[in-house]
């Protein structure tokens, strides 16, 4: 039995296939009401799934919804209405509102993803909508505004439409690099309004230029609309769309990538090419000179604040990597367990106390410290317990040596101890204190040796380490030097 496809999927599917429908259907009424009935279902699809999905910020769904439906009802007037006015006709105001409502959304989505605190994205943005609001000067509002016969209102009008677009391909811009959720249903929103302003380039390109792209062409800019529609509605009906108005977790740092390098490197180009194609065309005459210095300008500065964020964040990241050296540096030479340091950091220690006995003359001597019976304890009381054990007695150790002493934990329940300035004698009378103080009623072997000057901190450890054999042998409980037994 075949699984029912989901209701974002049918309605995708359905409105694809009216689209390619609708290439075919004659130009009169009949393609009129089908291109409105497919707009008025984009609109009910959003309602839809509103209902069904119930995201957060609604508000930004009820704003875009409300935006197409004002586009509807402009092409129906656009369509049905007669049209004898020269400067203002009765479908701007529908067409201009739902400019308006789609900007007042797009920036209620923006606001929900948490996009106005990335300022890196809002300025990535702006320079690919500067880039275009040089191109939309040159080609379509220039034009406009030196048509002297229009007056005063009808290059405002004119130009409005193009201006409303660039405010879109801003809202877009910010969209498409700011963080946030990115799902199929984003992905289908977002390309609502990438086909909208597809259609609507195209087409003020053919109104302004008075080029007639004939029948084909008419109707190639009429299914980018309703492409744009369909994908709005099957993206409101998509459970993902919850997640696009969904306010972002913690800002993270979005790297610079090969496709957002290329983008930005294509909008920073489009000046100087088109100072190039002016100066060939024109025989060396630039006619939109001005505007393409503004433009340059713009971009300029916002090439510059790019670059300035992008070396305080790669700052920023040096000094967020060196802290981590530092903490892993710290955490490789300290245990876990006991948090005092480990054998890697006594191997380094060890030379460096040598050489400072030698260059000072100073008496150098060395402990080796064995829980006794310790693997009973652990059988007998668990592995937690013994943990316990080992972190309050070396912290009560630790207490109670000076600050020069360096405690470190050998391996197991053996600790070994570096204790600068102290002859055997006082290492001896040290230890001993130590003793009773050892939690949990356990007690400590330990064997002592006196650096002679001469011999390594292999050969030093190792006359503490048989120091200590013979502290076991002798009963436990008590510290060996290499020639003198403390009883216990």
């Amino acid at each position: 039995m075949l699984k029912r496809p989901p209701a974002w999927v049918g309605f995708l599917i359905c409105g694809m296939l009216f689209v390619a429908l609708y290439l075919r259907m004659p130009d009169n009424l009949y393609g009129v009401l089908g291109w409105d009935g497919v707009a008025v279902a984009g609109a009910v699809a959003i309602v839809v799934g509103i209902r069904r999905n119930r995201p957060e910020g609604v508000a930004a769904w009820w704003l875009l919804m409300a935006g197409q439906l004002a586009n509807v009802v402009g092409d129906i007037i656009y369509f049905v209405a007669p049209d004898d006015a020269e400067v203002f006709h009765p479908y701007d105001v529908p067409y201009l509102l739902g400019y308006g409502l789609q900007v007042a959304g797009l920036l209620s989505l923006l606001r929900r993803r948490g996009a106005g605190r990335d300022w890196a994205t809002l300025v990535d943005s702006m320079i690919i909508t500067s880039a275009f609001a040089l191109l939309s000067w040159v080609f379509l509002m220039k034009p406009v505004a030196a048509e002297a016969s229009l007056g005063l209102g009808g290059q405002v009008m004119a130009i409005s439409y193009p201006a409303f677009d660039l405010l879109l391909v801003a809202m877009v811009a910010w969209l498409l690099t700011a963080g946030g959720s990115r799902n199929v249903a984003f992905f289908l929103v977002a390309g609502y309004m990438v086909v909208f302003l597809v259609g609507d380039y195209f087409w003020s390109f053919a109104n302004q230029t008075s080029y007639d792209p004939g029948t084909l062409g008419g109707r190639l800019i009429d299914c980018a609309y309703l492409t744009g529609y369909i994908a709005f509605g099957a993206g409101a009906l998509h459970p993902g769309m919850v997640e696009i108005g969904r306010t972002a977790g913690p800002q993270r740092v979005r790297p610079m990538t090969l496709h957002r390098l290329v983008l930005l490197t294509t909008a920073t180009l489009i000046a100087p090419a088109l100072l190039a194609w002016q100066a060939y065309s024109g025989g060396g005459r630039v006619p939109d000179a001005y505007a393409i210095v503004v433009g340059s300008v713009v971009m300029f500065l916002l090439v510059i604040a790019r670059m300035t964020m992008l070396v305080r964040q790669v700052q920023a990241q040096a000094v967020v990597l060196a802290e981590h050296a530092d903490l892993l540096r710290e955490a490789a030479q300290l245990d876990p367990l006991t948090n005092l340091p480990n054998r890697r950091a006594w191997n380094a220690a060890l030379p460096s106390a040598l050489q400072h006995a030698a260059r000072h003359r100073a008496p150098l001597t060395l402990a080796v410290l064995d829980l006794d019976h310790f693997k009973v304890f652990n059988d007998t009381h668990g592995h937690q317990t013994g943990d316990r054990l080992l972190i309050e007695a070396t912290a009560v150790w630790s207490a109670n040596l000076r600050s020069a002493d360096v405690l470190a934990r050998y391996g197991g329940e053996e600790f070994v101890a570096l204790l600068p300035g102290t002859t055997a004698a006082e290492a001896l009378d040290l230890l001993d204190r130590l003793r009773p103080l050892t939690p949990m009623g356990c007690t400590f072997s330990a064997g002592v040796a006196t650096w002679d000057g001469v011999e390594s901190g292999e050969e030093l450890l190792g006359r503490a380490d048989q120091a200590l054999y013979r502290a076991k042998d002798a009963g436990r409980d008590r510290v060996v030097s290499d020639d003198v037994i403390a009883a216990a």
